[in-house]
């Protein structure tokens, strides 16, 4: 925690478990939702990198960013030869109906939590 009176969203979150069992379901979802896989780009990634390894990686970073101990040990954005071009998610559409993630699939006491 950061203080006793402001945990960070790493604590707020769960910890690395609740974060990693969210990140599961998401990197499910987004593996083979087809709108994304209509990029041929994402498609070739998610043929090329095991989902459970995308999963680690995802959830390494999630907890760095969100204040956790955990270093992220995966390549940058940069480095990464399948990285998204100029022009971002356009290419998808709005993002309507894009495979999200859904905190109440747990129900009461679900990982994502308000901090009020």
């Amino acid at each position: 925690m950061t203080t006793q009176d402001s945990p960070s969203l790493y604590d707020r979150l769960g910890g690395v478990y609740s974060i990693a069992t969210v990140m599961d379901d998401f990197i499910d979802r987004i593996m083979v939702d087809p709108r994304l896989n209509a990029n041929p780009r994402v498609d070739e990634a998610h043929h090329r990198v095991p989902p459970s390894g995308f999963k680690y990686l995802v959830t390494e970073m999630v907890c760095w960013a969100t204040g956790g101990p955990q270093k992220y040990t995966g390549r940058s954005m940069k480095e990464s030869p399948g990285r998204a071009q100029p022009g971002g998610f356009s290419e998808w559409g709005d993002g309507g109906g894009r495979p999200g993630l859904r905190a109440d699939k747990w129900g009461p006491g679900a990982p994502i939590r308000s901090n009020r």
